[in-house]
């Protein structure tokens, strides 16, 4: 009915909102702790004592009014400590549609693996059934390559505050084209010709979904509202879009739609960079660890 559209377009709304909030903000001022690995935060008082001489034994005791206080700030505590459990109902993990409803991580988590489900069946399939020889040479020069270039562009961005995401992006480019092994070689004596530039790609594609989902898993464990929108924009570019081989042999073979596609994916490359597509204030970690890696891993993929 057009009243449960209503409701469900505007919890959909909601939803986002919240969504949004938590990644780009505004943020909450014990969130600067948390960045810096500080979880909790323990008070200590010492208080005067007064001395007193029953039984002609000293002892010491805290004043009345110390008391009195430090009892008052205890029952604050923990009235506040049982209203964080009510308002929560013991989960810790949600998004909130609606300032009267929530939606708990046990049942937010089967959206995010159906997100990130076409990785794995990728992964499977090229593991399984197309991949004829694996290409471990190339890829480990490639996936060192980039592991490398993530962390001096990480060392760079701490220490100067700039990226040179696109300098690293040529890098990796030269470095795939000088990696891929002679085009057409025997895989045995009697055995058929194998495309190794066609394996390179596939193997390649086979350890950026492996990449995708080991980085994925952790952030949508820990943080949903930043893991969801990474899975449903990561997971089509390394999985899904992707040519099948007739296609990919008739791009290479004419020189006007291979100059099309290459400029193409240069500027989608240049669209999606970290400077271009993430906010000014989204988690520098996610950037480093997860943005970066994956798209000079994707700039591999598509310049095989």
């Amino acid at each position: 009915s057009l009243a449960s559209l209503q409701s469900y377009a505007s919890d959909l709304a909601g939803w986002i909102g919240f969504v949004a909030a938590l990644v780009i903000g505004p943020v909450q001022p014990h969130s600067f702790a948390l960045n810096h690995g500080i979880d909790a935060l323990t008070i200590e008082v010492h208080v005067p004592s007064t001395t007193t001489t029953t039984n002609s034994v000293g002892a010491s005791a805290i004043h009345a009014h110390y008391a009195d206080l430090s009892r008052c700030i205890q029952h604050l505590l923990r009235s506040i400590s049982n209203l964080h459990e009510r308002l929560h109902h013991s989960v810790s993990q949600y998004t909130m549609p609606s300032p009267s409803k929530f939606v708990s991580h046990g049942e937010y988590i089967y959206p995010a693996i159906l997100v990130a489900l076409p990785m794995v069946v990728r992964a499977a399939s090229l593991a399984l059934r197309d991949i004829t020889t694996f290409q471990f040479a190339f890829v480990g020069t490639v996936v060192g390559t980039v592991l490398m270039a993530s962390c001096a562009n990480a060392c760079i961005v701490l220490t100067t505050g700039r990226s040179f995401i696109g300098v690293l992006m040529m890098i990796v480019a030269w470095v795939v084209h000088h990696s891929i092994p002679p085009s057409s070689c025997k895989g045995k004596e009697s055995g058929p010709d194998i495309d190794t530039t066609n394996e390179c790609r596939k193997s390649l594609r086979f350890i950026t979904c492996l990449i995708g989902i080991y980085l994925h898993v952790p952030l949508l464990l820990s943080n949903y509202s930043l893991g969801f929108p990474s899975a449903v924009f990561w997971t089509p570019l390394l999985a899904i879009l992707v040519l099948s081989e007739r296609h990919a042999s008739i791009c290479s073979k004419n020189f006007v739609l291979k100059a099309i596609m290459t400029i193409a994916k240069i500027l989608l490359l240049v669209a999606i960079s970290p400077s271009t597509m993430l906010p000014s204030n989204i988690s520098q970690q996610y950037a480093l660890i997860l943005y970066t890696p994956l798209q000079l891993l994707l700039t591999a993929i598509w310049f095989v």
